[in-house]
């Protein structure tokens, strides 16, 4: 990365450089941005979360799902069912 040092003078005529600040050539020609730190680390921890939190669900979505467990017949049928079937026993 290249690194521009700024004297006092250019930090006074760009509001000192403390909010967004679009960079234009002398035609007006947008040719890039600047953001202070604090708004740039945000704008960059922002981005890794949900950046994240995409590819987790992509990968939860690739991975196969384990089978539900079959419950017990005693453990769902009505309680009438149960009496009748223990009777038989």
């Amino acid at each position: 990365m290249n690194t521009v040092i700024l004297d006092d003078d250019l930090k006074s005529r760009l509001n000192g450089l403390d909010q967004h600040l679009e960079v234009r050539d002398p035609a007006g020609k947008l040719v890039g941005h600047f953001l202070p730190d604090a708004l740039y680390m945000r704008m960059l921890y922002d981005w890794a979360r949900a950046e994240f939190a995409r590819e987790e669900a992509e990968e939860a979505a690739k991975r196969p799902r384990r089978p539900r467990r079959a419950s017990s017949a005693s453990g769902t049928a009505p309680t009438a069912e149960r009496r009748r079937r223990r009777s038989h026993l």
